[in-house]
């Protein structure tokens, strides 16, 4: 199977989570982050609220270390601050020999593996979405980035159908 196939198979899988009506909210969420954990081959998925400088993570899945919802972090300590800045999918498959070798995430966790997206809801910025490992990978290729603009469409689908439930 090419990586298009792949990544074309990956984003009906997305979109399918996201339809489901027998999961909650926080059930689809998670399925997203576990999804692509597996389908990125990394260790944790993050959702992330960012409010002015706050990053403040919502919803996690790691098979390494669990972070807590409501853990903040300064948004400049984050990768997430390079994934807003460009406004779409970035990625970095070896960020200690990146342009962001000296960055304070990388300084703090050692992450060599990012992949993030931000999390839009009505046209407004939310968040983001990202997924991590400290293992170094292959070069992401353009069809990953398009799986992982899925699952920001799909996060940001299902955070806005569950504040319009609500």
């Amino acid at each position: 199977m090419s990586g298009a196939d792949s990544a074309a198979g990956a984003v009906e899988t997305v979109e399918a989570i996201a339809r489901r009506e027998d999961l909650t909210s926080s059930d689809k969420l998670k399925e997203l982050l576990v999804f692509g954990n597996t389908f990125f081959k990394t260790s944790s998925g993050l959702l992330s609220r960012v409010e002015d400088s706050r990053y403040t993570v919502m919803h996690c899945a790691s098979h390494e270390v669990e972070v807590e919802p409501g853990t903040e972090f300064a948004l400049e300590e984050t990768y997430c601050s390079h994934t807003l800045k460009a406004a779409g999918p970035v990625a970095f498959h070896r960020a200690g020999t990146s342009e962001i070798s000296g960055h304070p995430c990388y300084d703090m966790f050692q992450l060599e593996t990012y992949v993030g997206a931000p999390v839009v809801i009505d046209g407004a910025t939310w968040g983001t979405v990202n997924f991590t490992a400290i293992e170094a990978r292959d070069p992401f290729a353009p069809e990953d980035l398009e799986v992982m603009a899925a699952l920001s469409t799909a996060v940001g689908q299902t955070l806005a159908s569950a504040d319009h439930a609500a």
